[in-house]
């Protein structure tokens, strides 16, 4: 149990964390009740390279994965479990505790061994005599949460009281570069399907990250380059910035190794929800360049020269990507990942694509575009 923060560094994150309208709600989750969260709080990530550092004194591979900010109230509690797959160490700090409440974190002395957490497993013989801490405010305690399972009890306390908490998670090992399996190749258009890109926990991370965030999806105008609704594109989306999150730089960076484009030729991944009936007819993705509304978009980073389409999850039924031109399809399924390129901006590179309508269910899609030249967000 080491200090972390300051009473001043706390309650600077704690006021960040409160004005967060949009929460993940935990109820829905296996093994939370009672709590809620927000993935990434940039005053928590302001502090990550400091406290990488200190973690590397004792993990020399240690990278960061994400930060997440829990705030815990009376009848909460904390299943035993194990971290998930990338997320090898994990630092819990106290945030908040105004009231003293005592609420110990459980920590198994036993390893698991297993290569996810199954709720069917024998948790008795975990709970045999385990470590139980109590974190006083700005301290925290590091663990390696995939080898260890770790639960808090109920939250006992009064109706107005609540505990905060952050937690910083790192992985160990580096992802070699990209071995995705691919799937099925295309020359017209030149397209690669790739099998298992992202694995489950990042597309249900990016959804949660996204879902407070989403409002009408548009396009660009072809006239004076202003995005603007249109009848043709009914989603639901919204914008990250280039980088903005560990997790995000660590697929941006796999994208770049995979296709060879730089990072910094990237826009900012775009996420996209289509619910049922939704849709985007059949367009090309690269700006023309006989429009008038094409030159604000080439004015930075210039043309576009290839789409990066990462499927989040599984649809029901329907919402597959399309090429009428090429007379291709390609199924939305969860994980998977849909490259084309287009090098000269012409109909002859046959990358005229669209979504189909979705049957039933949704449809969750994050899409990366590059660009020729060094992209500049603004």
């Amino acid at each position: 149990m080491i200090c972390i923060f300051n009473p001043e560094e706390c309650a600077s994150i704690v006021s960040a964390f409160d004005n967060v309208e949009n929460k993940v709600n935990e109820d829905t989750q296996n093994f939370y009740k009672g709590s809620e969260g927000v993935y990434n709080l940039p005053a928590t990530l302001a502090y990550a390279d400091r406290l990488t550092k200190q973690i590397q004194k004792y993990y020399p591979k240690a990278t960061l994965a994400n930060t997440y900010t829990r705030v815990y109230r009376r009848g909460s509690f904390l299943g035993i479990h194990t971290d998930r797959k990338d997320l090898d160490v994990t630092m819990s700090v106290c945030l908040e505790d105004k009231n003293n409440l005592q609420w110990p974190l459980f920590i198994s002395t036993k390893i698991y061994d297993k290569e996810e957490w199954n709720g069917a497993d024998d948790t008795a013989k975990y709970k045999e005599n385990p470590v139980g801490l109590v974190l006083p405010l700005g301290h925290g305690a590091v663990m390696e949460g995939r080898k260890h399972p770790h639960w808090r009890e109920e939250l006992l306390c009064g109706e107005a009281q609540r505990a905060v908490y952050v937690f910083y998670h790192w992985t160990l090992e580096a992802k070699a570069k990209d071995k995705s399996e691919v799937l099925v190749k295309s020359r017209r258009p030149d397209a690669t399907v790739y099998n298992k890109f992202l694995d489950q926990s990042e597309c249900q991370e990016i959804i949660a990250q996204a879902k407070a965030k989403l409002v009408a999806s548009q396009v660009v105008d072809d006239q004076n380059g202003a995005w603007v609704s249109h009848e043709g594109r009914t989603s639901w989306g919204m914008y990250f910035m280039r980088g903005e999150t560990p997790m995000l730089q660590k697929i941006e960076q796999r994208i770049a190794d995979l296709t060879g484009i730089p990072v910094e030729n990237g826009e900012g991944i775009q996420i996209l929800r289509y619910e049922k009936g939704q849709e985007y007819r059949p367009h090309f993705d690269y700006f023309p360049e006989n429009l008038e509304g094409s030159a604000v978009h080439l004015k930075n980073g210039g043309q576009r020269i290839a789409t990066f389409l990462m499927y989040l999850n599984t649809p029901e039924s329907g919402g597959a990507t399309i090429f009428p031109d090429a007379g291709i399809e390609v199924n939305a399924r969860e994980g998977n990942a849909l490259l084309f390129r287009y090098n000269t901006p012409t109909e002859d590179t046959k990358t005229l694509h669209g979504g189909a309508p979705v049957e039933s269910g949704v449809k969750w899609v994050a899409t990366k575009w590059l660009r020729i030249n060094e992209f500049k967000e603004n």
